[in-house]
């Protein structure tokens, strides 16, 4: 199985300071130990690792996502000759998807947004709700709420024209709000795509139920169930202009699709991280186990991409269908989830847990909600409709 995707972090600074973020404000401390910034010619160097790996007109893109910390505090000169070499690279027949995940209270410069809407590059923009809820988490260094400066500098992205930019927002789930009440924040968004990601600080040395008897939680998942109600609003709510990423994948799933995101199946992780020093690194995902957890023997100036396969750590995460619990097997679920969110199954003794996540409990009711409301409604279609679910879908 191949590599797929990196995750390049530009920058280990960040301009804002979100109180739940595994970069800087739990167990690792690795951004402590490399560079503020990536050098130009680390980029530029990782750029032609790539492209000797990924085959030249290929029929998949390689994604690359660039990352931080914030990305956009890289040197504005840095940014623009490294997409003028992803530029050449794809004129002379690679196929390569870029993308950035900013926060975007710092607003794009009229050079970087003409460079990146020319070469069909989008923003992923951090943002967890209504401004009261974002900012109580996403605050800058001051402690002053975010939310109106992105929003913002989101605004001036379009009526400068550059709404194409706008590729969606990323939320960390956070069970405070309603579900009815995110939907209608959502719906309110100029751009209405968003992800709602699984909260990636829970593992087994800090599972949800913190000093709460296990089953205590279990019988009553806070997490499993505000996913739960929230895709029962958003199937009800039936407004196809709004695109929950994890939930439309799911939907696609449960009709015999193959592709899935990364809180999905988890048959296979194919991506790698590039820290600032050029290092290769497991995913960030299992960053908030210990300080270090994600850091590997490999960097870009001595190894290629190819090098990793030759990683124990990778070649696990490579055939994650491999590592499925034996307590999953029997699963109804199993298809679906394969043994849980990956955050959820870090250890950092044993890299990854032979128990299944420590959100088990809560997919398990999340799942038991979304498959039975997407089995009722095609039942409800007729005899005729028929399903390739590969056991993905409840009895």
């Amino acid at each position: 199985m191949p590599f797929r995707s990196a995750i390049v972090k530009l920058t280990a600074v960040c301009n804002i300071d979100c109180s739940y973020c595994y970069m800087f404000n739990q167990a690792d401390r690795t951004y402590t130990r490399v560079p503020p910034k990536m050098p130009i010619d680390l980029a530029l160097r990782l750029l032609d690792r790539i492209c000797a790996y990924h085959p030249r007109h290929a029929a998949d893109a390689f994604s690359i996502v660039l990352h931080g910390g914030e990305p956009l505090l890289w040197n504005e000169e840095h940014l623009l000759t490294w997409l003028d070499a992803v530029d050449e690279h794809r004129r002379a027949g690679w196929n390569l998807d870029v993308a950035i995940q900013t926060n975007l209270v710092r607003p794009l410069s009229p050079r970087v947004a003409d460079a990146l809407q020319r070469m069909g590059i989008r923003l992923g923009i951090s943002l967890d709700g209504p401004r009261t809820l974002n900012d109580a988490a996403r605050v800058d260094h001051l402690g002053r709420g975010t939310y109106d400066r992105v929003m913002e500098n989101v605004a001036r992205l379009i009526a400068d024209g550059h709404e194409a930019l706008l590729g969606g927002f990323l939320s960390v789930a956070n069970t405070a709000i309603a579900p009815h009440a995110y939907l209608d924040w959502v719906a309110s968004l100029p751009v209405r795509r968003v992800d709602v990601l699984w909260p990636i600080e829970y593992h087994w040395r800090n599972p949800p139920w913190g000093i709460l008897p296990r089953a205590d939680y279990e019988r009553t998942p806070r997490i499993g169930r505000w996913y739960g109600k929230l895709f029962t609003a958003w199937w009800e709510r039936d407004d196809p202009g709004i695109h929950i990423r994890l939930f439309s994948n799911l939907v696609d799933l449960a009709l015999g699709a193959r592709s899935h995101v990364d809180a999905l199946v988890n048959d296979t992780y194919d991506m790698f991280v590039v820290n600032t020093d050029g290092s290769y690194e497991y995913p960030d995902y299992l960053r908030a186990a210990g300080d270090g957890s994600c850091r590997t023997a490999f960097d870009v100036t001595q190894h290629g991409i190819e090098a990793l396969h030759a990683d124990p750590g990778f070649a696990r995460l490579l055939a994650l269908r491999d590592e499925l619990p034996q307590a999953c097997n029997g699963c109804r679920h199993r298809a679906v989830c394969g043994g849980g969110f990956l955050p959820g199954r870090a250890d950092p003794e044993r890299f990854l847990s032979s128990q299944p996540s420590v959100l088990c409990a809560d997919q398990m009711h999340f799942f038991d909600t979304a498959l039975r409301t997407i089995r009722d409604a095609i039942s409800h279609r007729g005899d005729h409709a028929s399903l390739d679910t590969a056991g993905c879908l409840p009895a």
